[in-house]
């Protein structure tokens, strides 16, 4: 009685397989594709590039800085480039670099010889969450 049980419970198993599963030709091959006919009819066929904008960084009145970065949400916090981004220092003294983000508002800092400041020149802030503010810039598509 128990192996019918596990016979019956292993063919409902393999019986629920999600729409398309094993449908990419070769006999009974099960890779995973996806079925076109369960996509709703306004999913997007490609990637949409506009969800994304290139920003642009700029720091001025710290040329005397051996390094500076920036980081925030769009690189997970990270304290180190990469992922955080290098920014470069130009003739004027002022660092510059540029990075794509994703549609929305993204906080974030600049590191600058490993200490940790909000964008003096972009108004747009919000707390932290330790007492203190980040810069914001927001995507909008």
């Amino acid at each position: 009685m128990r192996l019918t049980l596990v016979v019956v419970t292993l063919g409902a198993l393999a019986a629920c397989r999600p729409p398309g599963y094993g449908k990419g030709g070769g006999g009974g091959d099960d890779t995973a594709e996806v079925d076109a006919a369960v996509l709703p009819p306004d999913a997007p066929k490609t990637p949409d590039a506009a969800a994304t904008c290139t920003k642009a960084f700029r720091l001025e009145g710290h040329g005397g800085a051996s390094a500076v970065l920036v980081t925030g949400s769009f690189t997970m916090w990270a304290g180190t480039a990469p992922p955080a981004i290098a920014l470069v220092k130009g003739g004027d003294g002022a660092w510059t670099g540029t990075t794509d983000v994703a549609a929305g508002a993204h906080p974030y800092k600049f590191i600058v010889d490993g200490n940790w400041i909000v964008d003096p020149a972009n108004p747009d802030q919000m707390d932290d969450g330790f007492g203190g503010k980040n810069s914001v810039i927001t995507c909008a598509p």
